[in-house]
């Protein structure tokens, strides 16, 4: 019993030191583990922190909301002082070519796309029947003229002969009546002469206008009949229909500047002015107008055509034909009033950005010192 005693009391302070040592050890683990994290944890906070604390920045931060701010104001400026829509397209007079006699196509002198000059042959029809049409009545109008001449001496001879009453009135009036009518034969004849050479001549289709050759839809061999469309005829000199909101006209007048823009060019400006507003909407003269008194009545902002011109000359390189989309901006102030509003508001906010700019440094600063 008492070895049992001495070997049980011996071993019991060995183990609570060992006890001791170890929670000891686990104590510090946590304790550096606890400040390895605290660390790192500080300097994230002070990265993320030191980032919108740095003077570059809150500069940089500022001349972009002053950058801003100027984009914002001559975006304001431009829209009170331009009326702008992109319901445009280019429009022309376009000029539709018919033959004026029927036959035979024989030549075709053209080609889609092509530009013409006034007076340059399109297409030639057959002209044979036309040439045998004048013979016959150039020999009409001689064999017309015979007559007349011999009609003219009967006349003369019987006039001599009842001045000497050798004739008598019957006889004369007779003779008078032949002549007239051989005088009207002949007239009649220069006139189918003239018709002649006129046929023959319209058997060459000519270009009525300067102008780019579109649907063309003739070709060698078919017959023409008169009246038939053959192609049409795009002139260079074109303008713009803009269809501008009623509400964008209050401000606009004939005269007045405007840029157009060509959606099929990219960087293309085109410079021009507002020529005339027509008189009622579009909608008005259209193949079922509204009728405004039936029914329900919703109210419709109306569009109104306005036709601008063209300043520039038209490049050949950079076709304009009708439909084509555009995108005109009249300017319809020269926006005096405006300006000093709309640059006291940007000035103003302007500095409010730069005061505050400046009270956040300095704030920084006295929080570091």
């Amino acid at each position: 019993m008492m070895k049992t005693e001495i070997s049980n009391n011996g071993t019991a302070p060995v183990e609570a030191r060992e006890r001791h040592s170890a929670a000891v050890t686990q104590d510090h683990k946590r304790t550096a583990s606890a400040r390895f994290d605290d660390a790192s944890d500080g300097s994230v906070k002070e990265k993320k922190r030191s980032l919108f604390r740095r003077q570059s920045v809150i500069v940089a931060a500022a001349a972009l909301a002053i950058l801003g701010l100027s984009y914002g104001a001559f975006a304001m400026f431009h829209s009170f002082t331009h009326e702008m829509t992109d319901d445009a397209f280019i429009d022309a007079h376009t000029v539709s070519v018919a033959p004026k006699v029927a036959g035979h196509v024989a030549v075709v002198r053209v080609d889609d796309n092509q530009l013409v000059k006034k007076g340059d042959v399109l297409v030639e029809v057959d002209p044979r029947d036309f040439q045998v049409a004048l013979a016959q009545a150039k020999a009409n109008l001689a064999k017309d003229k015979a007559t007349q001449i011999q009609a003219g001496l009967n006349e003369k001879r019987a006039l001599d002969l009842f001045a000497k009453k050798v004739i008598s009135t019957q006889e004369r009036d007779t003779n008078t009546a032949t002549a007239e009518s051989s005088r009207a034969s002949v007239q009649a004849d220069e006139a189918a002469v003239e018709q002649a050479e006129l046929n023959l001549g319209y058997t060459k289709i000519t270009a009525p206008i300067d102008g780019y050759v579109t649907k063309d839809a003739v070709a060698i061999g078919d017959y023409l009949q008169v009246g038939q469309a053959l192609m049409a005829l795009v002139p260079p000199r074109v303008w713009v229909i803009a269809n501008f909101k009623e509400t964008q006209l209050r401000s606009m007048r004939p005269g007045q500047p405007a840029t157009i823009s060509v959606d099929a060019y990219t960087g293309l400006k085109l410079q021009g002015r507002v020529d005339s507003i027509q008189a009622g909407s579009g909608a008005a003269f259209s193949m079922l107008p509204p009728e405004n008194a039936t029914g329900n009545y919703v109210k419709v902002v109306q569009r109104v055509p306005v036709k601008i011109v063209l300043d520039d000359q038209q490049n050949l390189q950079r076709v304009l034909g009708p439909g084509m989309s555009v995108v005109p901006s009249v300017t319809v102030s020269d926006g005096a009033g405006v300006v000093f509003k709309v640059a006291g508001v940007a000035i103003i906010l302007a500095l409010g950005v730069v005061v505050a700019a400046a009270l956040w440094i300095r704030r920084l600063r006295e929080g570091s010192s």
